[in-house]
């Protein structure tokens, strides 16, 4: 009987252990980043997109980098012009960039098919606070 209650719990130890580790591989896989990345509130003419892929990094269109580093959270790209360091940001439904290295300009990327979820042109947290400033002491 001792015997039987130990193979099942080795069994369900092992299970577990599986589960746990594939679901690890899936977070920190490079595919959860794959796609093209527009950046949020820059103008028409001058966006940029990130694109990453099986291939490498590529920035508007051009091909930077034949590798790149993510670790579930930190996209990590070695370039000739640099080190360029993005963090995973936003949710689920609006998955989202943020360029962490170089820190200026400070940039957002939101992955394509998103767009609808944040305002694309314009967007600018001084702009938004100005107005609300302005709506605040122009009511009576």
């Amino acid at each position: 009987m001792l015997a039987i209650i130990m193979s099942v719990v080795v069994v369900l130890a092992v299970a577990l252990g599986f589960a746990f580790y594939t679901s690890h591989l899936n977070h920190i896989s490079p595919k959860r980043v794959y796609g093209n990345w527009i950046e949020i509130g820059a103008p028409k003419q001058s966006t940029e997109i990130l694109t990453f892929s099986d291939a490498g990094a590529m920035r508007n269109h051009k091909l930077v980098t034949t590798s790149f580093q993510f670790d579930g959270r930190v996209v990590r790209l070695e370039t000739g012009s640099g080190h360029w360091v993005y963090e995973r940001v936003g949710t689920p439904r609006s998955p989202q960039l943020r360029r962490i290295r170089p820190a200026l300009p400070p940039q957002r990327f939101i992955l394509e098919g998103y767009e609808d979820t944040v305002p694309m042109d314009g967007y600018n947290p001084a702009q938004n606070r100005r107005s609300a400033l302005r709506e605040h002491f122009s009511t009576k």
